[in-house]
């Protein structure tokens, strides 16, 4: 196991790489300097980074994060004289901490753990069969057969944040753009150690989770690597509904409107930054599932319209067609009684809602409908 370590004091240093030499760890190099850390580490291949959190210019916190964004495989152990810090150290998502003065027993413990860590589980395969991330209803990820992986997030904000940044797509975000969307009201120091915690939070959990995607810091901006291959359901169904379009294939579009689109974008995540993007999505959709449902009704594959104008009317109670389109299509399958029930609803709904009465032409069409059957 090849190390290295970084603390401010020299004493606590030298302690530290003497401890670590007695279990036969390779120390790869020592900084008192986090900043000589960040400029050097990557060329030394080491798996751990051992570090003080209480430093100047930058606190281990933070240095973390900056860390993992060039090695998101290297593993932290936060060492403190404070134990104040462990509850960070936890959140964050860390191996380990360790409490000065060190004990010989309690660092034999963060090794081994360490040591079951390393390469060689298996873990590869795992990771290449985690394919797809689900936005639509809520976030979840698919692996290679289609079953569904539930992520255990540490916070409720890394998941916002780890959803917001797969939500800006190409654009990549700088520091203060991520603070005044997730934290808009707290201080700004402590929305800083906030981000940099996070941002270790999610790498750490897509690492446990054998996911493939890569949270990157360049240039003042974070990047979220999506190069591997990992596909995003919303955008793939856009796509494929575009192409269903130009294509005129209803049959293809029916199944993209029914089956692929699963709920709202990010519907129960409750993000306030995810509105506009839901609404664009949902209007989409209904301008499409009104197309396809009259398309299918001039086809006579009336049971396929049925079901989009009551997924319509489900969504977008308030949209006149899908009881209109239900009336008609019940009236060519003889059901009475559901004619009368879908303009009743229409009716109670918009006098409800809108103080108003269905459109001239939807009462006409029922008066002559009524008139027919009375005849």
């Amino acid at each position: 196991m090849k190390v290295i370590v970084i603390d401010d004091e020299n004493l606590a240093l030298e302690s530290m790489v003497r401890m670590l030499q007695r279990f036969d760890v390779e120390v790869a190099g020592t900084f008192q300097d986090p900043r000589e850390a960040l400029k050097h580490h990557e060329s030394l291949g080491a798996e751990v980074a051992f570090m003080d959190i209480e430093m100047p210019e930058m606190n281990g916190l933070e240095l973390a994060s900056r860390l993992q964004s060039v090695n998101p495989e290297l593993h932290i152990v936060f060492v403190t004289a404070y134990e104040q810090y462990a509850i960070e150290a936890f959140e964050m998502a860390a191996v380990d901490y360790l409490l000065k003065p060190i004990q010989l027993k309690r660092l034999d413990i963060t090794l081994k753990r360490l040591q079951a860590m390393r390469p060689g589980s298996g873990r590869e395969s795992r990771e290449q069969s985690v394919t797809k991330l689900r936005l639509f209803h809520h976030m979840s990820f698919l692996d290679s057969q289609g079953g569904s992986l539930e992520i255990p997030w540490r916070t409720t904000k890394a998941k916002e944040l780890f959803a917001y940044m797969i939500h800006l797509g190409d654009r990549t975000p700088n520091k203060d753009e991520l603070l005044d969307r997730i934290w808009p009201d707290v201080h700004i120091e402590k929305a800083v150690t906030l981000l940099h915690t996070t941002i270790y939070q999610i790498r750490q959990t897509l690492k446990n989770a054998c996911i493939p995607l890569r949270i990157e810091y360049k240039e003042g901006r974070y990047c979220l690597d999506l190069a591997s291959g990992m596909q995003v359901d919303t955008r793939m169904w856009e796509m494929a509904v575009r192409e269903a379009a130009n294509e005129g294939n209803p049959e293809k579009m029916h199944h993209l409107l029914l089956t692929e689109y699963r709920g709202d974008y990010l519907e129960t995540e409750g993000y306030l930054w995810a509105e506009s993007e839901r609404e664009r999505l949902r209007a989409l959709w209904l301008e499409h599932a009104l197309k396809n449902a009259s398309q299918m009704e001039t086809s006579a594959l009336f049971s396929n319209a049925i079901s989009l104008h009551q997924q319509i009317q489900e969504r977008f109670p308030e949209i006149e067609e899908s009881y209109f389109g239900l009336m008609r299509l019940f009236d060519k399958l003889g059901n009475t009684s559901e004619v009368q029930h879908q303009y009743a609803n229409l009716t109670r709904m918009l006098a409800a809602d809108f103080g108003m009465h269905p459109d001239e032409s939807i009462t006409k069409w029922f008066d002559d409908w009524n008139d027919r059957k009375s005849s």
